[in-house]
């Protein structure tokens, strides 16, 4: 009878809050979980009175539902979100600090003089947690810093990339993250002067690997793909690839946005002063990736914005001067970091 009674009490017991979320690559989410661990081979959770896991390399994002909470006081300072971070640690709390420490560096990031804080601490995140799920994340960060420095870190990049190749082969880390790690090498080895044939071999072998074990990774290496056939005088080539990220269901925000971006070129060479037709799909394309792709990377939205207002200026359409302005204002305000909005300035 006690037995039975203990556990009467232990089922009436509330389960613990699950509020987490996991986003997959394939654009699943799976909410009202608790996330119990997050490592680099997997995510553990709870969800109902059962555990359950994702492979890491299926996984997007981890949302903690107690992170805005913990960390309030940081959400916009990078150095209260360190301190809250390493509270954290000696609190025990060790994948919240986790999170807390990443989310510090990309703060640091997003201020060009502090890159090298930002670079301390994810080297401090990945010593003091080798195996986090949040590993990938410190290579996609330090590889996205060296490659937006253009040639001049394209030896970084390629250190990088290396690195993440050497560590997803040598810790037998899930296949989707060594086929990330070989794109991430491909588009360095290309940016340090490759071949254009030998970039478009490699992106196609991760493509086709990717396809199998990490759906975004393929779409994004088909985006680069088609870019550098439209570079290189195949524009049917590019194009085929572009419409079918666009009309395909579940393509990533930034994937969607750079295919969109691909076929406004496309439109834009086609134009001229005895078609101006071409320079108004353009237009079309270039406004499509601000009203359908929002949280796409901004360089890609600050591009998107500056070829509109060269497309409209080409079309000299309808309302074209108030459509360059809108653009404009878009770009200064909410891109004005970014290259394309200095360029936008200096008329070039």
């Amino acid at each position: 009878m006690k037995s039975s009674l203990s556990v009467a009490f232990l089922l009436a017991l509330p389960l613990a809050a699950q509020d987490d979320t996991v986003l997959l690559v394939t654009g699943a989410k799976i909410e009202g979980v608790k996330v119990q661990s997050y490592t680099v081979r997997e995510v553990r959770y709870a969800k109902g009175g059962s555990t359950q896991s994702e492979p890491t390399d299926r996984v997007l994002k981890v949302e903690l539902a107690r992170f805005n909470d913990v960390f309030r006081l940081g959400l916009k300072d990078a150095d209260l979100m360190l301190t809250k971070a390493r509270e954290q640690v000696e609190e025990k709390n060790l994948l919240l600090a986790q999170f807390g420490l990443l989310s510090a560096a990309s703060q640091y990031f997003d201020d060009k003089d502090k890159a090298q804080d930002a670079m301390s601490v994810l080297d401090e995140l990945q010593k003091a947690f080798p195996e986090s799920g949040l590993v990938p994340d410190i290579y996609r960060l330090k590889f996205e810093y060296y490659m937006g420095q253009g040639q001049k870190g394209a030896a970084s990049a390629t250190a990088v990339a290396k690195k993440y190749q050497t560590d997803a082969t040598g810790g037998a880390w899930p296949a989707g993250l060594l086929t990330e790690a070989e794109f991430f090498l491909a588009l360095a080895e290309n940016m340090a002067g490759g071949s254009p044939k030998d970039f478009q071999l490699k992106l196609r072998g991760v493509a086709a690997k990717g396809m199998s074990n990490n759906p975004l990774v393929a779409n994004r290496a088909n985006v680069q793909l088609a870019h550098s056939l439209r570079e290189n005088k195949d524009p049917e080539g590019a194009r085929k690839i572009y419409d079918e990220l666009v009309a395909k269901d579940n393509v990533d925000t930034n994937s969607r946005a750079g295919a969109l971006l691909g076929l406004g070129h496309l439109a834009l060479n086609e134009g001229s002063a005895a078609d101006t037709a071409a320079f108004r799909k353009a237009l079309l394309y270039f406004l499509r990736v601000r009203l359908e792709t929002r949280e796409a990377w901004q360089h890609l939205q600050a591009e998107a914005m500056y070829f509109a207002i060269l497309a409209a200026d080409k079309w000299k359409g309808n309302e074209f001067e108030y459509i360059k302005l809108r653009c404009r204002t878009v770009l200064y305000n909410d891109f004005g970091g970014t290259e394309w909005a200095t360029r936008a300035k200096s008329g070039r």
